[in-house]
């Protein structure tokens, strides 16, 4: 049978400028013209695919009860992007901007995986999102915001990979709509949560058997569930995801592994295993108080420049396009900072101005502010990361920075500061 290959790309994406930002957080992530020309190829290419593949998969009653569905693609669906997806009755409605929002996640993750960053900051990215306030206007757009840059389609590995991956998650979610449809649930709004649970697992199975019908590793699902579980704030009134939900995927991922270990595609159950596993732990993690806790320090510290590409490991890089004088207490630094009798690895990004001194640095923790000023080569600081607070004092001595941070009015009682200049 005809493989799956929804979204192939006939124009490559130039990013536009940014217009005046306007009210309506998610709904104003791209504008009109950021989507109004890729509608009719998402539209076209979904419809094509679903006629010549996924139709010829179906049951005789799948089939019966599909048979009426109307398809529309909206530019946007108010109060439910970034997922305006939704299936009721005999329609399915998909919103472009939904699709682009997951074209260019899976483009961010893929570029910055093959070119040695860590896809955290993808992460950080979506949970700035979940905590935006939309008094700053709008939010930037995952490509601008990560620093993706704009002739990453042209390699030809990032390309491939990120096309596999936006194209079977895109799918997962339109097979998804249509298995509400086909199961005759209302909306997620008007039932009880349990029953919404219910109905959304129900759908996961319905899109997940298709998939494996036609031999289509859905191997954009892991990125999927990894941007629903960050974004898990926003998009529960629409599309819930729990640790419940997460864990039946998961179950049916490693189920159906076996359907492709028959030879429908070489290596799949493999992959189909690897892809079990991660969608597991984002529901261990999602469940996971402290965790969700961590998550929430996260998106409201971080900011659009904390997001600049940065290598595996470390939690923070210069902002895109800045450059460091190679002054003392300006550019980056690494190195430990010591709560009580901990180490932890610390990455630091200064800019300097005369005697002033700002920056930001991060532990995996959240994003904290530095502004102090300069005494010769020792920088006396106040540092924040909310809720907390406190002082510091560090000295360049020999090449290395030295010194101490404390709470509220010390720069004592914390512990040590260690830091060197990042090459």
């Amino acid at each position: 049978m005809k493989k799956a290959s929804i979204y192939l790309r006939a124009i490559a994406l130039a990013a536009a400028t940014v217009g005046t930002a306007h009210a309506g957080g998610f709904d104003t992530i791209y504008e009109d013209r950021d989507v109004t020309s890729l509608r009719p190829r998402y539209e076209r290419g979904w419809r094509n695919n679903y006629d010549n593949v996924f139709s010829k998969a179906l049951t005789d009653s799948e089939r019966s009860r599909l048979a009426d569905v109307r398809f529309g693609m909206d530019l946007r669906l108010a109060g439910r992007e970034p997922f305006g997806f939704q299936g009721g009755g005999k329609t399915v409605i998909a919103s472009a901007a939904s699709v682009r929002f997951l074209e260019d996640i899976a483009l961010a993750d893929t570029w910055l995986d093959r070119n040695g960053f860590s896809t955290q900051s993808v992460g950080d990215y979506l949970l700035m999102l979940r905590y935006w306030d939309e008094r700053k206007g709008r939010p930037p757009r995952p490509l601008e915001a990560l620093c993706i840059p704009g002739n990453a389609w042209e390699n030809r590995d990032v390309a491939d990979r990120a096309r596999r991956i936006f194209d079977t998650a895109v799918v997962f979610v339109l097979l998804h709509e249509y298995g509400h449809v086909f199961h005759g649930h209302p909306g997620n709004r008007t039932v009880r949560p349990e029953v919404s649970r219910a109905n959304e697992e129900a759908a996961d199975r319905f899109a997940l058997d298709l998939l494996a019908r036609v031999g289509e590793v859905p191997l954009g699902v892991a990125v999927l569930f990894f941007t629903m579980a960050h974004l898990s704030e926003e998009v529960a009134g629409t599309h819930p995801v729990s640790p419940d939900r997460l864990m039946s995927v998961a179950r049916h991922l490693s189920a159906a592994a076996h359907s492709f270990e028959r030879g429908l595609t070489p290596g799949a159950h493999v992959t189909m295993l690897a892809i079990s596993l991660e969608v597991s732990q984002f529901a261990l993690l999602l469940g996971d108080p402290d965790i969700q806790r961590l998550s929430a320090r996260i998106g409201r510290t971080v900011r659009p420049d904390d997001l600049a590409p940065r290598p595996k490991g470390r939690h923070l890089a210069a902002p895109c396009g800045s450059r460091a004088s190679g002054e003392p207490f300006d550019g980056r630094l690494t190195g430990t900072v010591t709560g009580g009798t901990t180490p932890l690895d610390v990455d630091v990004v200064l800019s300097r101005n005369s005697e002033s001194v700002t920056g930001s640095y991060s532990f995996g923790a959240g994003f904290a502010r530095l502004d102090g000023t300069m005494h010769g080569s020792t920088l006396n600081f106040r540092w924040t990361l909310p809720p907390d607070g406190g002082a510091g004092r560090i000295t360049l001595q020999g090449g290395e920075y030295r010194g101490t941070w404390g709470n509220g009015d010390s720069m004592t009682d914390g512990g040590p500061i260690k830091l060197r200049r990042d090459p």
